[in-house]
C-alpha cells in the first residue's frame, strides 16, 4: 500500500517563524549645508527614503543597520525654490530566541519592511537644522524547524509507518547591489540658462519572474526634476522622463517554479546642467521576495508488529504560499482649497505624496489594500512660497486565492502625481505601484510519540477472522492485530488504495483474514 511504510527519519522539517516584530525607531538629525550652497530661510518639505537594510544574524539578536535619505525643498534669502539632500545612518536590533528544534546549520531567511513616518525638518541658523522622523520597521526571520517523533523504549523490529505530506510554504528574500541609470534630458535653449531646483525618482517594477538562482526584474524609473529658467518671473517647471531597466537579483534556493514579487528604491540622484541639456544619474535599489510551495513529509502514525506502542498525537500548522502580485493602480479626486488648506488664487508650484498603508482585508475572494496617501503642495501666492498638507484616501483591490491570509507582505509606493487647480477646487491625480505575497495557514496532526511496551503476544490459530467496523480502515485493523499493512493486503487480496487509513482501502470488505 503506497504511503503505509516508508523508510525515512522520522521527524517534520519545514520553513517556520523565527521571529515577527514591529520595530520603531526614533531618528533625530542636525545637518549642515555647504557654503556654496544658498541659505535657508524657510523649509518647505521633507521627503524621507528608506534604503534598504544590511542584516546580522548572530546569536540571540538580528542587528540592522542601513542610511535614511532626506530630499529638503526650502525657500532661499532671496526668495527662490532650492533644495538639498542629506543622509543619516539608522540602525537598530532584536533579540533573536531560538528553540532547540531549529536547524542552527540550515541558515535563516530575514525580512525587513521600513518605512518612514513624517519627517519634520526644523530651521536652527541659515545653514543648519535638524530633521526628525520615526522608523517603523517589521522584521521576520523564517528558520528550518525540525519536528522529531519521540521513541521511548528504544527502535523495536517490524515497525510500520504511515505517512503523509503537506504543502507548505518555503520563502525567499534577497537585496541586489545598487545598479545605476542614466538619461539625458534637452532644454529649451531659447528660454536662457536652466536651473534644476532638485530631482526625485521612484521605482516602478513591472515584472518580476523567478529564474534558477535568481529574480529577474523589469520596470522603471519615473523620475521628476523640478527646474526653473534664470529670472525674476520664472515659473518652477516640473520635467517627466520614465527610464526603463531589466536587472537579476541572486537569491539563494529560488527556483523557476516560485511566485516572486519586488519593490525598489532610488537614491544618489545626480542632475548636472550642460550644453542645453541636463545630465541625469541615478541608482537603483531592489527588493526582492520569492515563495514556492514544497510537499513535506511527516509520520501521521507508527506502531510495531513485535512490541506493544502507545501512540500521541500534535497539531502541527505552517505557512501556505498562496499568491504573489505585482500591480499598479490609479487614484483620482478633487476638494475644496479649503479642505486642502490652500488660498484662493495661488499658483500651484510642485506637488507630491506618500502612500500609507494601514489596512489589509481579505473578502469574497478578494484582496483589499488600502490606507491614506500623504498630500504636499507647495504654493506661489504675491511672490511668497509656502506648503499645505492633506491627505486623500486610496483603495486597491485584486482577485484572491486560497483561504484566509494569517501572514503578508504588501507595499504601495508612488510612481507618478500631479495636482491641477480648477477654480475653487484642486483635482490630485496619482499612479501607485503595489507588491503583494500572500500565505495562509496549513494545518495538519502529526505523531509526536511513540512508546513501546511488552512483546506481542501471539495467539495459537493459524488465522484470526476480523469483521471491520464501520469505521475501520486497512491501517487501524493492522495495527490492532499488529501485523503490517502489506502482509493483510496480500492476504486477503486487495486492491489498492489511495492510503492505508483510507475509507477506500476496506471499501466491500465484510470480513479480513489476519
Amino acid at each position: 500500500m503506497e504511503n503505509s511504510i516508508r523508510e525515512q527519519k522520522d521527524c517534520l522539517r519545514v520553513q517556520a517563524t523565527v521571529c515577527d516584530r514591529q520595530i520603531a525607531t526614533e531618528i533625530a538629525s542636525d545637518f549642515s549645508i555647504p557654503d556654496y550652497q544658498p541659505e535657508i530661510k524657510r523649509i518647505l518639505r521633507v521627503q524621507a527614503t528608506v534604503l534598504p537594510a544590511d542584516r546580522y544574524i548572530g546569536v540571540g539578536s538580528a542587528e540592522f543597520s542601513g542610511r535614511v535619505d532626506y530630499n529638503i525643498l526650502y525657500v532661499g534669502n532671496d526668495g527662490a525654490l532650492y533644495s538639498t539632500v542629506q543622509s543619516e545612518p539608522y540602525q537598530f536590533s532584536t533579540p533573536l530566541e531560538l528553540t532547540s528544534d531549529f536547524e542552527l546549520n540550515e541558515g535563516f531567511v530575514c525580512d525587513v519592511e521600513s518605512v518612514c513616518d513624517m519627517a519634520v525638518g526644523r530651521l536652527s541658523a541659515p545653514r543648519k537644522f535638524s530633521v526628525k522622523c520615526r522608523l517603523r520597521s517589521r522584521v521576520r526571520i523564517y528558520g528550518t524547524k525540525c519536528r522529531e517523533v519521540s521513541m521511548i523504549g528504544g527502535s523495536p523490529e517490524g515497525l510500520q509507518r504511515l505517512c503523509g505530506t503537506a504543502d507548505c510554504a518555503r520563502i525567499f528574500c534577497g537585496v541586489g547591489e545598487p545598479f545605476m541609470l542614466g538619461d539625458d534630458v534637452l532644454c529649451d535653449a531659447q528660454a536662457g540658462d536652466l536651473r534644476v531646483i532638485g530631482g526625485e525618482g521612484q521605482v516602478f517594477i513591472t515584472e518580476a519572474g523567478a529564474g534558477s538562482g535568481v529574480v529577474n526584474c523589469r520596470g522603471e524609473v519615473a523620475l521628476k526634476l523640478l527646474c526653473c529658467h534664470d529670472g525674476e518671473d520664472s515659473t518652477p517647471t516640473p520635467i517627466l522622463r520614465r527610464i526603463p531597466f531589466t536587472q537579476s537579483v541572486p537569491v539563494e534556493g529560488v527556483e523557476i517554479n516560485c511566485d516572486a514579487t519586488a519593490e525598489g528604491v532610488c537614491k544618489d540622484l545626480q542632475m548636472t546642467v550642460e550644453e542645453g541639456r541636463i545630465l541625469c544619474e541615478v541608482g537603483v535599489c531592489l527588493t526582492v521576495r520569492a515563495q514556492r510551495n514544497e510537499q513535506v513529509g511527516f509520520v501521521r502514525d507508527l506502531y510495531s508488529t513485535e512490541i506493544e506502542s502507545e501512540s500521541s498525537y500534535a497539531p502541527c500548522a505552517c505557512l501556505h504560499a498562496v499568491k504573489s502580485v505585482n500591480g499598479n493602480f490609479s487614484i483620482g479626486t478633487a476638494l475644496s482649497l479649503d479642505e486642502a488648506g490652500i488660498k484662493a488664487n495661488a499658483g500651484l508650484v510642485d506637488f507630491s505624496l506618500t502612500p500609507m498603508l494601514t489596512d489589509f482585508e481579505y473578502e469574497h475572494g478578494k484582496y483589499y489594500l488600502s490606507g491614506r496617501a500623504r498630500c504636499a503642495a507647495v504654493t506661489a501666492m504675491d511672490g511668497e512660497l509656502s506648503v499645505q498638507e492633506f491627505e486623500i484616501p486610496f483603495r486597491y483591490e485584486c482577485d484572491a486565492a486560497g483561504d484566509a491570509v494569517v501572514d503578508y507582505n504588501a507595499t504601495v509606493s508612488p510612481i507618478s502625481c500631479r495636482a491641477r487647480m480648477d477654480g475653487e477646487r484642486i483635482g490630485v491625480d496619482a499612479e501607485l505601484a503595489v507588491s503583494l505575497s500572500t500565505r495562509s495557514e496549513c494545518c495538519f496532526h502529526m505523531l509526536s510519540q511513540a512508546k513501546f511496551g511488552e512483546c506481542v503476544p501471539r495467539v495459537g490459530a493459524v488465522y484470526t477472522v476480523c469483521y471491520p467496523a464501520r469505521d475501520d480502515t486497512l491501517w487501524s485493523v493492522a495495527k490492532r492485530y499488529h501485523r503490517s499493512v502489506d502482509a493483510i493486503a496480500e492476504l486477503n487480496s486487495l486492491a489498492g488504495a489511495p492510503a492505508a487509513d483510507s475509507a477506500e482501502s476496506l471499501a466491500g470488505v465484510k470480513y479480513l483474514l489476519v
